[in-house]
């Protein structure tokens, strides 16, 4: 038997798992590998989902500027399509960001790593489609080099603007640059080694795994300090609250310098609020210590009626009330995803 005996194409459930069957491996050991169980499997049935659409978006827009470019296909493939490619399937990524859907590091390159195997699984089906005869070595590049490329680049954006996002506390349009500049320049560079696939699939399959393991290590490390800081001060506050003891606290002198600003019961409100946040951040962090040791937390009956209060305190208070609340308020960065997470319970 010769090489080129060995990497025919066989037949197509052969092909199938070579182009399929790499990338969804990987995204499920993101998955089993997240300690507290931060995306739960119909968020990343989701993303992969964005990730597809994505993919039948871009083929179309590529499509149509390729014929009205007239370029050549290389040259489009490194120069262009990275950029659109790149800058579609971010938007998704873009949107849980902007509405804090997602809180850390981790969950944040799952559900990124996600988005870009449903647009590779989009791809390479369409590939797998129109090239029927191509040997299987094809396939395999594809597997472990595009798709695993495709997941990466999307998940190193997502990370990005996650990073940006903890220093600066705040989602900005401009925060995406960087990391979908990162995604575009390593699509690019991919597309630029088609000469020497074997090399560029080795790269990415040391880069991406690699990356991911930091990724890790360094989220995970966050989540636990945070979620040690986060229940010494929730206790204390709440302690604080139900023995009437605020007013002794900066809180309660910032709640009391507010009074020439509003009435008496806007200011019950912010409190009220303030301990409804408290409660509900225990309880948050309290899922995820469980969901760290294998464990499911019991149903709370009071749980939806608790959001509903803290929704209409939120309303009544208004932009100004919330806005005055701001330096003091609990769900804030990483403390505002929790009103996500309690939501899914």
């Amino acid at each position: 038997m010769n090489l080129n005996d060995f990497f025919s194409s066989d037949g197509t459930g052969i092909s199938l798992v070579a182009a399929l069957g790499p990338v969804l491996a990987f995204l499920g050991f993101l998955f089993f590998f997240d300690t507290f169980r931060l995306v739960r499997p119909r968020r990343i049935i989701w993303a992969i989902a964005a990730g597809i659409g994505s993919g039948l978006a871009c083929y179309f827009v590529n499509s149509s500027l390729l014929g009205i470019l007239g370029w050549p296909v290389l040259s489009y493939a490194v120069l262009l399509a990275p950029i659109i490619e790149e800058t579609i399937k971010g938007s998704y990524l873009g949107w849980l960001l902007h509405r804090r859907k997602v809180g850390f590091l981790v969950d944040t390159a799952i559900l990124g790593f996600a988005t870009g195997t449903g647009f590779a699984l989009a791809e390479n089906v369409f590939y797998l489609k129109n090239l029927p005869d191509a040997p299987l070595f094809v396939w395999i590049i594809r597997g472990f080099g595009t798709a695993i490329m495709h997941g990466g680049a999307t998940a190193i954006f997502a990370i990005s603007v996650r990073a940006v996002m903890e220093v600066g506390h705040r989602f900005s349009a401009r925060g995406l640059l960087p990391g979908l500049a990162a995604a575009i320049l390593i699509h690019s560079v991919f597309n630029r080694m088609l000469g020497t696939p074997v090399v560029a699939t080795l790269l990415i399959m040391i880069i991406v795994p690699a990356l991911m393991w930091l990724v890790y290590r360094v989220g995970e490390k966050r989540l636990r300090l945070w979620l040690g800081q986060g229940f010494d001060r929730d206790t204390e506050l709440l302690a604080l609250i139900n023995d009437g003891q605020v007013s002794e606290t900066p809180l309660g002198r910032y709640l009391i310098s507010l009074r020439g600003s509003f009435r008496p019961e806007l200011l019950a409100d912010m409190l009220c609020l303030l301990r409804l946040q408290a409660e509900l951040s225990i309880r948050a962090k309290g899922i995820l210590l469980l969901r760290e040791h294998g464990l499911k937390p019991h149903p709370d009956p009071e749980l939806k009626d608790k959001l509903t209060e803290v929704k209409f305190l939120e309303k009544s208070l208004g932009k100004t009330g919330m806005l005055a609340l701001r330096p003091v308020c609990r769900w804030q960065g990483n403390d505002q995803w929790q009103r996500h997470l309690l939501d899914e319970s």
